[in-house]
């Protein structure tokens, strides 16, 4: 369950530098802020990965998201 919550909190934190970078690119700003994201997003995928024995897979995030949620569980 550790490994889940890292590997989708993970993917929010690098999903969320982009709308950062983009928001920060449109006031001509510096996107210091986003990379700090991006950095905290790809160290947080590192510690659940190395949580984990298995390696990541793509299919794994749909998985973790339902045993996270429970959402489209059958159970």
């Amino acid at each position: 369950m550790a490994a889940d919550l890292l590997l989708l909190g993970g993917i929010a934190l690098c999903a969320l530098s982009v709308v950062l970078a983009v928001v920060q690119l449109a006031r001509t700003q510096a996107p210091r802020a986003a990379i700090l994201t991006f950095m905290a997003g790809i160290l947080v995928l590192v510690i659940g990965a190395s949580v984990d024995p298995d390696p990541f897979h793509p299919d794994d995030v749909a998985s973790a998201f339902h045993r996270v949620t429970g959402i489209g569980s059958a159970g």
